[in-house]
């Protein structure tokens, strides 16, 4: 396929849609209880790119605590504190996979911006995945056969959307499409602490269900309500196990930073986009929720073992998220030529008289409403 050499002027890492004016975000710090991963996945690639000497935006609705560590960490930031505008000839647009209106995707891909998707989970389990009749699963119970098809992903690509994972499971469901960046953090992971708990999950997610399920078979599980990121990751670096039965999403934080920490995840097999939950990696894997708990007890009554897995998991977790190593994969993928995309000024071009149109409609329609409203105050005031 025939490439073009266009490098982009500036990367937008954009966290929030505009399915009405078809906007890039305003950029904004806002209050939050903690830092979803996929956003922390999105802040990390503004950040790489950053440190790699690029222009880059981040907007959306930020955490400003993490964002203040990544800049202290890196020495260089991504811009913030930006009004909405249109996207440009020149940006890169890199969005999250999981939105749920479409329209918020075809306004991007409507623009002569460059458009990429973060695919962070599996097609269709959060978000729209890109065919006629999609709807909102419930992930405990969602046939999994359903999700990450390769027709979602050809229909990404056919939109023009390039595509970049975390996940080298996604990029398998991809056909190779999308481009593996993986993880990186600038900062140390904190030491494990004194064990205090067996067992640890998390009460404040979609699988807290499936983990109280579990629980009811343990003796004692400490479940973690909503808590600022570094005190859920204080919880499990206090507990010897993390109940996991996520049954498929992506490269999830949670187990990660659990490993990173000498927690050892019992997960599902379920998941083929997960990374780092097998044993080479110090995580234990079942097939069935029912069998989470057993194996948890086994762990526990088998300390040589359980103590050589959480070693393990610290070691390799910390492997997964070398900065630089990141830093440098982020730049090789905006040095690199964008695939070549001939849609992309048609598709421009039809946004700009479809916005246009639009546009010319909501002014007739105000003109109405006004002319209706001057019409009633008439008829309602005294006559002279």
């Amino acid at each position: 396929m025939a490439r073009s050499s266009a490098v982009p002027e500036r990367l937008v890492v954009n966290l929030q849609g505009d399915a009405h004016h078809g906007r890039l975000a305003e950029s904004r710090f806002v209050d939050k209880p903690f830092l979803p991963g996929g956003e922390l996945n999105e802040m990390q690639l503004a950040f790489a790119a950053a440190a790699a000497g690029r222009e880059v935006e981040l907007r959306g609705w930020l955490h400003e605590p993490t964002f203040r560590r990544f800049a202290d960490a890196v020495g260089s930031a991504p811009t913030v504190g930006l009004d909405p505008r249109p996207p440009e000839a020149g940006d890169l647009v890199v969005v999250p996979e999981g939105w749920k209106d479409p329209l918020e995707y075809l306004q991007l891909a409507l623009s002569p911006a460059r458009a990429a998707l973060f695919v962070l989970a599996a097609p269709g389990l959060f978000g729209w995945d890109f065919t006629e009749h999609w709807s909102l699963p419930d992930p405990l119970t969602v046939e999994l056969d359903r999700l990450a098809r390769p027709e979602h992903f050809a229909a990404m690509r056919a939109l023009g959307f390039e595509l970049v994972t975390h996940s080298p499971g996604l990029v398998d469901a991809s056909g190779g499409e999308a481009r593996l960046l993986g993880t990186g953090l600038p900062w140390p992971m904190p030491e494990p602490a004194a064990k205090e708990v067996d067992v640890v999950a998390l009460a404040a997610n979609r699988w807290a269900p499936l983990a109280r399920e579990v629980a009811a078979g343990l003796d004692h599980v400490d479940f973690v309500e909503e808590a600022p990121n570094p005190e859920v990751l204080a919880r499990m670096a206090r507990a010897r196990v993390l109940v996991w039965p996520s049954r498929i999403e992506g490269h999830a934080t949670i187990p990660h930073e659990a490993r990173s920490v000498g927690c050892v995840p019992v997960a599902l097999s379920s998941n083929p986009f997960a990374v780092g939950l097998d044993e080479e990696h110090g995580a234990v894997v079942v097939d069935e929720v029912a069998e989470i708990g057993p194996a948890i007890r086994a762990l526990l009554d088998d300390r040589p073992r359980l103590d050589e897995l959480a070693a393990r998991a610290q070691e390799t977790a910390r492997e997964e998220i070398a900065w630089q190593p990141f830093v440098e994969r982020v730049a090789a993928w905006l040095d690199s030529p964008a695939p070549d995309d001939p849609g992309r000024a048609a598709r421009a071009g039809a946004g700009a008289a479809l916005r246009a149109a639009v546009a010319r409609e909501r002014e007739v329609a105000q003109q109405r409403l006004e002319a209706a409203h001057g019409e009633i105050e008439r008829v309602r005031s005294p006559r002279s």
